[in-house]
């Protein structure tokens, strides 16, 4: 027997359901699967083809309706006999793969190259706060030197206002 399911909904498509449906024929033990995205009047489908035993297409026909991928939101879905050639569950395997290849070798690469350019600002960013903290600690320096200045000074005026009060009391 050969079945044909149409879920549609928005989204269908980028929220993993081609392989989850994958997952679920492989658990329900089609040997022959086939699932594509498709956009027919600027609406999201996936389109589903099995083919195996009745009782097989049934319980995953059930899968179908009562789950889903968490981020899918369902429109409607259809069930219908198909007649055409439908590949095996292993070649769609390797199908599904090589496509999730072909999106995730430029994404990991323009994550690397992302990478590369925020080392460089990391290594600016470093190089400011080295030069802020040699001036910071110069800037210091100069103030407990100014600091002790006008400490030294305020001490040897104290210093001497005490000489003298001690000179009018008497003490001297």
């Amino acid at each position: 027997m050969k079945m044909q399911a149409s879920i549609t909904g928005n989204p269908v498509h980028g929220v993993g359901y081609r392989t989850f449906l994958l997952d679920k024929a492989l658990d329900s033990g089609l040997q022959r699967f086939d699932a594509r995205n498709e956009i027919r009047d600027e609406k999201q489908w996936v389109i589903v083809r099995v083919e195996g035993e009745e009782s097989l297409i049934d319980v995953f026909r059930s899968c179908i309706c009562d789950e889903h991928p968490p981020d899918a939101i369902i429109s409607d879905i259809t069930f219908q006999e198909y007649s055409g050639y439908v590949i095996s569950i292993n070649d769609f395997m390797h199908k599904i793969l090589v496509e999730q290849m072909t999106k995730g070798i430029p994404a990991i690469l323009s994550i690397d190259k992302k990478q590369d350019q925020m080392l460089d600002k990391q290594d600016q960013v470093i190089q400011k706060i080295d030069h802020m903290e040699t001036s910071i600690t110069g800037e210091i320096k100069d103030l407990r030197i100014d600091l002790r200045s006008y400490l030294d000074r305020k001490f040897s005026v104290v210093e001497q206002d005490i000489q003298q009060i001690k000179i009018k009391i008497g003490m001297l």
